[in-house]
């Protein structure tokens, strides 16, 4: 059986929170962000209050929705940046997720954007997770987590259908 996690939105506001720290204390001034969607939406947005930096967003289907927790042979592309926003072009800017885990989204995600015509590609993930992992990061690339976790399946407050419950396994904590 799996260990599971929860986390409340009090919990997920204060990683965010430190990473934000970490991610003003480097060496490059980030000017927008491009979150990954679904999970990067809510922590992007949360990091713009300290960050006070524009969002954009691209969406990609690697889980297959049909069978939960499996995934598909390629990640796909379901929402992007075509054309690029001339507004971007020779930026820095900071791509957002929710977790590092098999680091195969963030890994396209990231190859994807390489390509374009930006300055500096940071990388900014709420939660890294302590495993071998699948797909590999380009070169150079800033990186930034908010906290490292162990290969647990993380529940965050924005998948909750019932967020008391949810909530309250969050205080009973993991199990």
């Amino acid at each position: 059986m799996t260990t599971k996690i929860w986390y409340t939105y009090d919990d997920i506001h204060r990683v965010i929170k430190t990473l934000a720290e970490k991610i003003k204390a480097a060496d490059v001034q980030y000017d927008a962000m491009i979150a990954i969607g679904g999970g990067g939406f809510i922590p992007a947005r949360i990091l713009r209050c300290f960050l006070d930096i524009p969002i954009y967003a691209v969406t990609t289907a690697y889980y297959d929705s049909d069978d939960a927790g499996k995934t598909t042979d390629e990640v796909k592309k379901i929402q992007w940046l075509d054309p690029m926003p001339e507004t971007l072009r020779g930026k820095n800017v900071l791509v957002v997720d929710e977790v590092d885990d098999s680091r195969v989204t963030l890994s396209f995600v990231l190859n994807e954007l390489a390509k374009e015509d930006f300055n500096t590609i940071g990388i900014a993930v709420l939660h890294e997770k302590l495993k071998a992992k699948a797909g590999e990061l380009p070169d150079g690339m800033p990186y930034f987590s908010g906290i490292t976790v162990e290969d647990w399946w993380i529940n965050y407050p924005w998948d909750a259908d019932d967020i008391d419950e949810h909530n309250r396994l969050a205080v009973e904590g993991a199990r």
